[in-house]
């Protein structure tokens, strides 16, 4: 889809923040708010703003700990494993974010978050023993939340 310059301009102000108001944005830009609101309804309706996000502050959620972990899953699990089945396995409490990776070594990257480092040894402990058979962790990060730079464009 072609923005028009409006467009662009819009989008610009809501990827700042998608919180801001239609009123807000028109005078920025100097256009009325409803052709702001029209503009918005256009870019959620085609798609090209799919939702609004929250930044967290994992510390005062008490998550005190985040893993990034490298999986690949096993050759001979993917010939029983559905797309759908991996989705329902990445729905746990401690997922934060899940991706996957087109090539190479690794077939996902998954960032946890716990309270402790006793609940992430626990954690692991119980995935290996469960799900070793269909995934392997080939690498696995661990950080303090403390360490955490950047969780938006805002920071």
């Amino acid at each position: 889809m072609k923005l028009t310059r409006n467009d662009r301009r819009v989008l610009k102000f809501l990827i700042e923040n998608g919180r801001i108001p239609d009123a807000d944005i028109a005078r920025g830009l100097n256009i009325t708010p409803q052709a702001v609101g029209k503009i918005r309804r256009k870019l959620e309706s085609n798609g090209i703003i799919k939702g609004y996000s929250t930044i967290v502050d994992y510390k005062k959620l008490g998550i005190n700990v985040l893993a990034i972990a490298l999986f690949k899953f096993r050759p001979e699990s993917r010939k029983t494993l559905r797309e759908r089945d991996i989705d329902e396995r990445v729905k746990g409490p401690h997922i934060i974010d899940f991706y996957r990776v087109p090539e190479g070594d690794v077939t996902h990257i998954v960032t946890y978050g716990f309270r402790s480092l006793e609940e992430l040894d626990h954690y692991f402990h119980i995935l290996q023993t469960e799900r070793g058979h269909i995934s392997e962790i080939k690498k696995l990060y661990i950080l303090s939340a403390k360490s955490m730079r950047k969780n938006s464009d805002k920071e």
